[in-house]
């Protein structure tokens, strides 16, 4: 299959690693790629509190099923351009912003501690997908490099000229580990592309691990309180823990997450699966390291 390499348009690059380009990060449409089990539900809430704080438009959720919708009624001019976008597939949508700039931001988390958050929060009752009633190793196999597939969304839009009331026609590539190319050279291709372009591609990125630093950066860079306002407010999201445990739970809870990701480490197949999250994860992390360096955030 021959799978094209996305290219993304006006967005806004790392406001920390290219300040020398001084752009209006204050003034773009904030963008927010949600990564599943990474803290993103914390900074979704967020975001719903900032557009009534700052007396905004309500965010725009930019997710699987309704990205192409939003795009195309961005393009047909049907609806205009919020403030705030969020989602699991919000990445390509500053491309149908013609006459304001644009900014990609994200939150990411250790790939083997996302999935093994991510399973046994499923185990406990908490909603989501996929269905885990099946081994960690079998859950992981079924997601594998879940933020890789996330970059490799595209969604393709075309004039209709026949259709003059609604001239542009969008489609979705499904998010798919089967959509994307067997063949390891042209995945390598892509990951390295991404590798390449990931500190243009977001103006900044944030750690689950370091949450709170995260949001002051969030807020340094967009000028908004996020930290402000979200700090005290955030919900843990990604983490299966419960403020109510005991210190002999949270050692249980912590010794089980330890061995777990322990055994996904050893299992080669596991590290094969995880292979380009994992090295997505190291340059993000190398970036956000940056980003804390250059603002002097702690």
């Amino acid at each position: 299959m021959n799978f094209p390499i996305v290219h993304l348009r006006n967005y806004l690059p790392n406001a920390y690693l290219y300040p020398q380009l001084a752009k209006p990060y204050n003034t773009s449409v904030l963008t927010f790629l949600h990564n599943p089990k990474s803290g993103g539900t914390s900074v979704r809430d967020c975001m719903l509190g900032l557009y009534r704080a700052m007396e905004k438009d309500r965010p725009v959720v930019v997710a699987t099923n309704t990205v192409s919708g939003e795009k195309e009624k961005l393009l047909n001019h049907v609806t205009q351009t919020n403030d705030y976008y969020m989602g699991d597939a919000a990445l390509g949508i500053c491309d149908t912003f013609e006459d304001r700039p644009c900014s990609y931001f994200t939150v990411v988390r250790e790939p083997y501690e996302r999935m093994v958050s991510h399973y046994y929060f499923c185990k406990s009752g908490g909603p989501g997908w996929p269905p885990c009633d099946n081994t960690l190793e079998e859950f992981t196999m079924s997601l594998c490099s879940l933020f890789f597939r996330q970059l490799t969304v595209q969604v393709f839009c075309k004039e209709d000229n026949q259709n003059p009331s609604s001239p542009w026609k969008c489609d979705r590539m499904p998010v798919s580990i089967d959509h994307l190319p067997e063949d390891q050279q042209q995945r390598a291709a892509i990951l390295d592309y991404f590798l390449a372009n990931v500190d243009k591609m977001f103006a900044v990125i944030g750690l689950t691990e370091e949450f709170e630093t995260s949001l002051k950066l969030f807020e340094n860079t967009f000028g908004e309180p996020f930290y402000g306002l979200c700090n005290e407010k955030h919900s843990n999201a990604g983490s299966y823990k419960n403020v109510t445990d005991t210190d002999d739970t949270k050692a249980d809870r912590e010794r089980i997450t330890a061995e777990a990701k322990e055994r996904l480490m050893n299992n080669e197949q596991i590290r094969q699966c995880l292979h380009e999250d994992v090295q997505l994860y190291n340059k993000m992390y190398e970036i956000f390291q940056k980003q804390k360096q250059y603002s002097n955030i702690v």
